[in-house]
């Protein structure tokens, strides 16, 4: 029997060097993760004479343990070979240093990427000095080309001994000196390096990385540099390791890692600073620990500060990326790059499905994860097997759909968002809005066996109140057998409490409702009355007999009134001896604000109650301003036609009701100004604030005027153009709103927001 071996062309150069590491970016990586691996605490990356290809190089320096003569024959020269992998690397060093770091790379192949940046290798190195020699390998990488025949040990190199180097305070670690570049280092692409060095390190993993700096230099761009306005936009000094929390990005985001030596996955939903829940269940994913997800939502105010804080939009930095032992695995993360299928899910459903473009987040492997591993080829991710598969599944289902769930069911996407077909405005929901929902989130999620324990961020019966009793019922049945299923002795009593809570809450709402039957007929009964002593009340029809307490009432108004236009008035005379038109303004602003309420008073003195009309009352403002219309401004106003939507619920509010007619005559004046014919008012009340929707059919207001009708002195309708700006004024001392739509086929409409 005869034994033969393989024979090895020197083309094998290619397939492990430049066809291997494409990417220059990922080429420099794999040398700064060799001098991590070398437990270097600074690694220098130097650009000499950039713009001149003839005489370019770039130096790699780290002030690692170096290697000796020894090193390089069995190790660096031993093509494939990985003294990380095989353990024999912790043997001469490791087990020396305090701090052990994880090993960034373990293929043996990370050295070929000198090939991929230029054609030629002057390798400098040396192991603690003076007692050291210092070694020096000269590849010249274009010899391996030449001829596919010629095997690859046949290639040589120059090894040399030297008695001292170039560099300044060179002591022990190792330099690469690569010249002949592949590549045009112009500010562009220096600035594209900084940009993924930034992205290169995680210093949240348990990896020692916080002791190590990377730092660039590059002469030729040190004038550029001092122009350049943007701190991050600047070549030249150390890199700073980026992390999503330091934005502070209020946004909702979700944690799942695995805890407990690999037997837990807990998950942690935040909203805005705000906790939802915290869930822990059994650690179902046999070949995963020691991982954790973190996945923020970035609605689009998020997305604004992303940009105002880093200077880029957050779609070009990046999305989801994954680190291993605190070093990135490309091409995960990278601009337009979907190995997680994000994109590719959602557009199973636009709608119901989160984006690259609506995350940022990150997966951390720390650990040795040998089931977890790169591919050869350094920017190709991760090894397909199971392990990664079970990775990609604990994303999908523990991380991205609970963050689906309440980021786009729950919150609507958590942005403003106005309805297409009507226009109306409607505000950001925030967790308090959305309690009964986040209850049903909560409860489905108790309904799984695999649940260990869930907490709340308020109090668990603060909560349960608000929502429906069959869900109540539900959620306390899942929270008692999870309860009982644990040693956590303060669940189990809280789950009693509970449901005790919830037979007296039952039994208190029989109760309510049997008192409720009883009451009805009566309840309705005195309501009509009120509601009609309470139109007689603030607005009489007759035009005679003026009460005299009433007109004194009155009276005093205006006299008090007066008084305070003439302190205005001196003021503004003496604002004007000084020249200051600034305050003469807002002195003569207040002037006729004051004398809008007198002629105010004085048009309907004889319609109402005064005594109430100057100071605040506690009253129902939706029929105040229903009331005043119909029994009021429509008497002595006959231009106008008036329809207001009724079976509105009250609004109980504290007011001052001068103001409210205020509001109202200057719209309605603004209307007639405007050849409206019609009028519609339409209420839409809920627990917190009242909806006016107050609409015209008149010329309406032009884009270009939009953004100025609340602006002092402008007019659409040659008027003082007063109006508009007295209402906003009335509207933001009350911490309320006034909006505009003018996107009706005629007319407009102003939409006030009344907040108790």
């Amino acid at each position: 029997m005869e034994h033969l071996q393989f024979k090895i062309s020197s083309f094998l150069k290619d397939l492990i060097g430049r066809e291997l590491i494409t990417d220059e970016f990922v080429a420099v990586f794999e040398l700064v993760k060799n001098s991590f691996d070398a437990n270097a605490k600074h690694v220098q990356i130097v650009f000499e004479n950039q713009h001149n290809p003839e005489t370019a190089k770039i130096i790699i320096r780290d002030d690692g343990r170096g290697m000796d003569n020894s090193d390089l024959i069995n190790k660096w020269l031993f093509v494939a070979h990985s003294a990380k992998r095989d353990g024999s690397e912790d043997k001469d060093y490791r087990d020396k240093i305090k701090n052990r770091r994880v090993f960034a790379g373990a293929k043996g192949v990370g050295r070929f990427s000198c090939d991929r940046l230029g054609k030629f290798l002057n390798l400098i190195t040396a192991k603690d000095l003076p007692n050291a020699q210092i070694e020096n390998l000269r590849v010249d990488w274009t010899s391996f080309e030449e001829d596919s025949n010629k095997e690859f040990i046949d290639i040589k190199v120059i090894h040399n001994t030297l008695q001292a180097v170039d560099y300044k305070g060179f002591s022990h670690g190792t330099i690469l000196e690569i010249s002949g570049l592949r590549d045009v280092w112009n500010r562009e692409r220096l600035q594209k390096l900084k940009f993924s060095l930034e992205k290169l390190i995680n210093p949240l993993q348990e990896n020692d990385s916080s002791d190590f700096d990377i730092e660039i230099i590059a002469p030729d761009e040190l004038i550029q540099d001092k122009n350049e306005k943007i701190e991050r936009n600047k070549v030249n000094g150390k890199i700073k390791n980026f992390i999503f929390e330091t934005l502070g990005l209020k946004t909702t985001e979700v944690k799942v890692e695995i805890i407990e030596n690999g037997g837990v996955v807990k998950t942690t939903l935040v909203d805005r600073g705000r906790q939802i829940y915290c869930l822990k269940e059994k650690n179902n994913y046999r070949d995963l620990s020691n991982v954790t997800i973190n996945l923020f939502y970035l609605n689009r105010s998020a997305k604004y500060n992303f940009y105002k804080m880093m200077n880029v939009n957050s779609v070009v930095y990046g999305s989801v990326f994954i680190y291993k032992n605190g070093f990135r695995i490309y091409p995960f993360g990278e601009e337009g790059d979907d190995t997680l299928q994000i994109d590719r899910r959602k557009q199973q459903g636009y709608r119901r499905h989160l984006g690259t473009r609506d995350l940022i987040g990150r997966i951390e492997i720390n650990g040795e994860h040998s089931n977890l591993k790169e591919t050869t080829s350094r920017d190709g991710g991760l090894i397909k097997n199971d392990a990664y598969r079970q990775l990609c599944d604990m994303f999908y289902e523990k991380a991205l759909r609970r963050l689906e769930k309440y980021s786009v069911d729950t919150i609507k996407w958590g942005d403003d968002r106005t309805d297409k077909e009507t226009g109306k405005h409607f505000k950001a929901l925030n967790p308090e809005d959305v309690k009964g929902e986040i209850i049903d989130i909560i409860t489905n999620l108790t309904k799984a066996k695999d649940v260990i324990d869930i907490t709340y961020d308020n109090d668990f019966l603060e909560i349960f109140e608000s929502i429906q009793e069959k869900s109540a019922s539900q959620l306390v049945k899942n929270f008692t057998r999870i309860a009982e299923g644990t040693n956590n002795p303060e669940l189990v009593k809280q789950a009693k409490a509970v449901e005790k809570s919830l037979i007296e809450l039952k039994e208190a709402k029989r109760e309510a409702e049997d008192d409720a039957l009883k009451s009805k007929a009566k309840s309705r009964a005195i309501k009509q009355k009120f509601e009609q002593i309470s139109t007689e009340n603030l607005f009489l029809r007759s035009d005679v007999n003026k009460d005299i307490k009433e007109f004194e009432s009155l009276q005093h108004h205006i006299t008090h009134t007066s008084n305070t236009i003439s302190a205005f008035a001196s003021k503004a005379v003496e604002a004007i001896k000084n020249n200051d038109k600034e305050k003469a303004f807002i002195y003569l602003n207040q002037i006729l604000f004051e004398n809008k309420k007198i002629a105010t008073l004085s048009n309907f003195v004889s319609k109402a109650k005064f005594d109430t009309m100057t100071n605040k009352i506690d009253n129902d403002l939706v029929s105040f301003m229903n009331e005043y219309i119909n029994n009021v401004y429509s008497i002595t106003n006959n231009n106008l036609s008036y329809h207001i939507e009724s079976n509105n619920p009250p609004f109980r509010l504290r007011f001052v009701p001068i103001e409210m007619i205020i509001i109202l005559d200057n719209l309605l004046s603004n209307s007639s100004k405007a050849k409206a014919k019609n009028i519609t008012l339409e209420w839409k009340v809920s627990e917190k604030e009242a909806l006016l929707f107050f609409r015209d059919d008149g010329i309406g207001i032009s884009d270009d005027d939009l953004v100025k009708v609340f602006e002092y002195r402008f007019s659409t309708t040659k008027g003082a153009g007063l109006g508009l700006y007295h209402i906003k004024d009335i509207m933001d001392k009350m911490k309320g709103k006034i909006e505009i739509n003018n996107r009706l086929k005629k007319g407009v409409e102003f939409i006030f927001t009344f907040r108790k």
